[in-house]
């Protein structure tokens, strides 16, 4: 989870991809896109794909993914090859994010599940800053391609203690589901249905909703998702196990998960804007406050795990709900002339109680989950912070442009306007966790 995160560093560097690959911010946000992309499209295939054979190979094949890409991006000088690296790279980062807390989910009973997910989570955040603030640094000081080779070492040490030790019963296959056929088929129409509803959203955003191409891609999310409702409803496709949305706490899990990713991720691409154009400060105040909400999401996510054990995961879960959706009204209502104290306290109030929602949603989702649909479990969490993120950057960018473009505001009353809205979203991700009494006769 840690490697995974790792990732965030190409957030603080997508400028100096623009000056040293000379192209323009559209072309550069491809690196995002279709990274992206691959992650939406691959957590189900892994998620089953390790529920039929195990956890371990399975994880270290993600890790070579991601490893033997980054290093071949460090040594890329134009802008294709590092867009079609990020394809597997993005593929082996969704593989560690949905194996990673699937192993964790195995390894504990339900009873310590949380407090072994929320130190998981809380690597993470720990992943985040290192990110945030090593990648800033790595990129001011050396170049952007340090930013992938400095992984290297990290994923070759993951690879050799996943190889060598991860050896218990947790880490392989669990029930005789391994004799059966791998969903192959299944396997590559949720995929692209998954990538092509990403690309539809991502080029949306970029070229405009009517635009040709995010139309076409749209029509195509459409009609592969119909190819794929039909075999699933007809036992064709075995990829997303029946049954999976009747365990305990999965549906309330996974759809708070992509509610509060879509308020929350605002902060990754609205908030530098705000702290450059209208604070006036530079980019090194601009990662100490991303790195203070990383930092404060990995102590919100130690201690959500522990408390969800004690206390219940949807009350810990909600809780985080409550104080994410605080912190965004705080930030967002800062104003034209804040104090730096002020946007401190919002930043890290925001990044507490986003810490303090994910290693609990994690847990409210995983703990009703029987061990050999863990991997299924894991991925749907997986694919609900992907496409959360992408939802999150076409929502609130179109919002945005919207309040500025025809009720002719200026960015801080449409920042402001953008993050009420996310923080009205972080609400809605708190009460789909509340749970109604059943009616009785």
């Amino acid at each position: 989870m840690f490697l995974a995160a790792l990732d965030f560093s190409i957030n603080v560097n997508l400028p100096r991809f623009r000056a040293d690959l000379g192209e323009t911010l559209i072309s550069v946000q491809l690196i995002i896109i279709l990274y992206h992309g691959a992650r939406s499209g691959t957590g189900f295939v892994a998620g089953g794909i390790a529920d039929r054979f195990g956890i371990k190979w399975p994880l270290a094949a993600g890790i070579v993914f991601y490893t033997v890409s980054v290093a071949l991006i460090s040594l890329q000088d134009s802008l294709t090859p590092i867009v079609a690296l990020r394809i597997p790279q993005g593929v082996g980062v969704a593989i560690l994010f949905t194996l990673a807390p699937a192993l964790v989910a195995r390894a504990f009973g339900p009873s310590r599940r949380g407090a072994a997910l929320g130190v998981t989570l809380a690597a993470t955040g720990a992943g985040t800053f290192a990110g945030t603030m090593g990648g800033g640094l790595l990129g001011q000081e050396i170049g952007w391609e340090a930013i992938f080779w400095a992984r290297v070492p990290i994923g070759l040490a993951l690879l050799v203690a996943t190889v060598v030790w991860l050896n218990g019963e947790f880490a392989r296959a669990v029930t005789n589901r391994v004799k059966q056929r791998f969903d192959l088929v299944g396997s590559v129409v949720l995929f692209a249905t998954l990538f092509m509803f990403v690309l539809a959203l991502s080029f949306a955003r970029v070229e405009g909703w009517v635009d040709p191409l995010p139309l076409a891609l749209f029509a195509g999310t459409i009609a592969l998702g119909a190819v794929f409702a039909g075999g699933k409803k007809t036992g064709r496709f075995t990829i997303f196990p029946k049954g999976l949305t009747k365990f305990a706490g999965f549906k309330a899990g996974a759809t708070s998960n992509l509610l509060l990713i879509v308020a929350s991720f605002v902060m990754w691409f609205l908030f530098p804007f705000y702290v450059a154009d209208v604070m006036g400060r530079s980019g090194l105040t601009l990662g100490a406050l991303l790195a203070l909400m990383a930092g404060m999401n990995f102590a919100g996510s130690a201690l959500s795990g522990w408390l969800a054990d004690r206390a219940g995961d949807r009350r810990i879960t909600f809780l985080g709900t409550a104080l994410t959706a605080i912190g965004l009204v705080m930030v967002g209502s800062a104003g034209a002339s804040p104090a730096m104290s002020t946007v401190v306290i919002a930043t890290a109030v925001l990044g507490f109680g986003f810490g303090i929602h994910q290693a609990a949603v994690y847990a409210l989702t995983l703990r009703g989950t029987p061990s050999e649909h863990a991997g299924a479990t894991s991925a749907a969490l997986t694919v609900s912070q992907t496409l959360g993120t992408v939802l999150s950057i076409a929502l609130m960018t179109s919002l945005l442009s919207w309040q500025q473009d025809s009720n002719g505001a200026s960015f801080v009353e449409a920042y402001r306007f953008s993050y009420l809205v996310a923080a009205g979203i972080a609400v809605l991700s708190g009460i789909v966790l509340v749970k109604l009494p059943r009616n009785r006769a």
